[in-house]
């Protein structure tokens, strides 16, 4: 296999519309404000140090959450892939599901305290289950319209680019949101102490209005590439049978491979580097910490947005899956410097192996979405039908499977390593170290699965130069 090869310059018939590009890479905004900081960034915090929840139960709740949304995609996806509206397949359910996820999203960080413990999970599992239909109903039309924008291999990698760019902003938001609901704008009128439960409710309007706004933005200024010419005079697809064909898809289950380890190494052990961060590095100050997260957020933001063009420019010179073993590689370097840089002496220190980390979640932003839509042309050639609604509700089912692994290992190991958070800032030094170990070990091991499966994917660019011209020899170009 060659590692590089010359490509063709990119017809002008398979650019995507620079405005069309923007407003669908910002709908990547309501994803990650949807599952990044809802889910990984304030659940455990806010329900663990705000409300005093144990966080195995927490961690329990998660994984029935992302259970119930594993079972939600594959529905929504073949229901976006059969609807034949005057708007298209896509937009219809991505203006509902924008509306509603918005609408629902500020009652997660409501429930009613007088209720106990018990009464409270019981709350999460119920708004959780509505808040997880709302948003799979966005979600699940959103990738699959990604999937039908360009027939071009490398146009697909300058869109996820695109993506990457949102992804990043809305990440530094993020890296700064703990920091910013546990400022003194929220402290406790009594103490001066860091007030984040405070600090989370009232931040929740604002979070539902970006949603909102991100998630109106594709489905008002993007068109469906596919829909008049092809996707909107083919057979509706059975439920169960586009569950066997997108099981009998060779390239996608090397792909869903690919992505689980990812998913798992970078998600499992975020809340234990929170918890790292906050009760080793920072002695039990949530404040300080939270606010060398936001540098360091602003410091993957900042390399993040500076190596898109290199990534890109790679990208159109490499195969895809070459980029994604040279990045995860070196997140996996990178990883391994927080035994070292995770050190009270110089608390800082910790954003140097976040900026060699961020390679994984680039990877995952930037080509993973890419191959995904060159495993539709696969299927279409294989199937005769575009099916882009079902490959990724498929492929999304094993990503929230991770997250599901994710969120259980996350509150498995915070507790298997001792924590109790009725301690605070006093916990024993061998969990804090056991913490440490944990928190390095972990990524490593679950990341070097995924390097397996990159190795086994098919589809690099010759093979997909061959696809789609068996394609349009065989429907004409779209």
């Amino acid at each position: 296999m060659h590692l590089a090869t010359r490509r063709a310059p990119i017809p002008a018939a398979d650019r995507i519309p620079l405005l069309q590009k923007v407003m669908f890479s910002a709908g990547y905004s309501m994803d990650y404000i949807a599952t990044g900081m809802i889910v990984s960034l304030f659940w455990m915090p806010f329900f663990n140090i705000g409300l005093g929840i144990n966080p195995a139960v927490l961690g329990l709740v998660l994984m029935i959450l992302q259970g119930w949304n594993a079972i939600l995609d594959p529905v929504m996806g073949n229901l976006s892939d059969n609807a034949r509206t005057r708007w298209g397949r896509r937009r219809p359910f991505m203006v509902a599901g924008a509306a509603l996820t918005a609408a629902v999203s500020p009652w997660i960080w409501r429930p009613p305290t007088a209720w106990g413990e018990t009464g409270i999970i019981v709350y999460l599992a119920g708004i959780g289950m509505v808040f997880y239909a709302c948003f799979s109903c966005w979600a699940m039309p959103f990738y699959g319209m990604q999937l039908e924008l360009t027939p071009n291999y490398d146009e697909r990698s300058r869109l996820t680019a695109w993506l990457t760019l949102f992804g990043k902003l809305t990440g530094l938001l993020g890296g700064w949101g703990m920091a910013i609901v546990t400022s003194s704008w929220f402290a406790d009128p009594v103490t001066g102490k860091a007030d984040i439960v405070h600090g989370v409710k009232t931040c929740s309007w604002f979070l539902a209005g970006l949603m909102l706004v991100s998630g109106l933005l594709p489905p008002l200024f993007v068109k469906e590439r596919y829909y008049e010419s092809e996707a909107k005079h083919q057979a509706r697809d059975p439920f169960w049978q586009s569950i066997r064909e997108s099981m009998q898809c060779g390239p996608l289950w090397r792909l869903i491979g690919i992505s689980f380890f990812l998913v798992v190494g970078c998600y499992a052990v975020g809340t234990l580097g929170q918890y790292v961060s906050i009760y080793f590095v920072n002695r039990g100050d949530l404040a300080a910490a939270s606010v060398i997260g936001g540098w360091k957020a602003t410091a993957l933001m900042v390399t993040g947005i500076l190596c898109i063009p290199l990534y890109t420019w790679l990208g159109e010179r490499f195969d895809k899956k070459i980029m994604v073993a040279a990045m995860l590689g070196v997140s996996m370097f990178g990883h391994t410097l927080n035994i070292i840089c995770m050190t009270p002496a110089m608390p800082y220190l910790q954003i140097v192996p976040g900026i060699f980390e961020s390679g994984a979640i680039s990877a995952l932003w930037l080509f993973l979405p890419s191959m995904k839509a060159d495993v539709a042309d696969y299927d279409e050639l294989h199937t005769t039908r575009r099916r882009e609604g079902a490959l990724n509700a498929f492929y999304s089912w094993f990503i929230k499977a991770a997250l599901t692994c994710s969120m259980g290992l996350g509150g498995l190991v915070l507790q298997i390593s001792g924590f109790n958070v009725k301690l605070a800032h006093e916990q024993p030094p061998e969990v804090l170290h056991r913490m440490l170990l944990l928190y390095v070990t972990l990524p490593l091991i679950v990341w070097a699965c995924g390097l397996a499966f990159v190795w086994r994917y098919p589809l690099d660019r010759h093979r997909m130069a061959e696809i789609r011209g068996d394609l349009e020899r065989r429907r004409g170009r779209l």
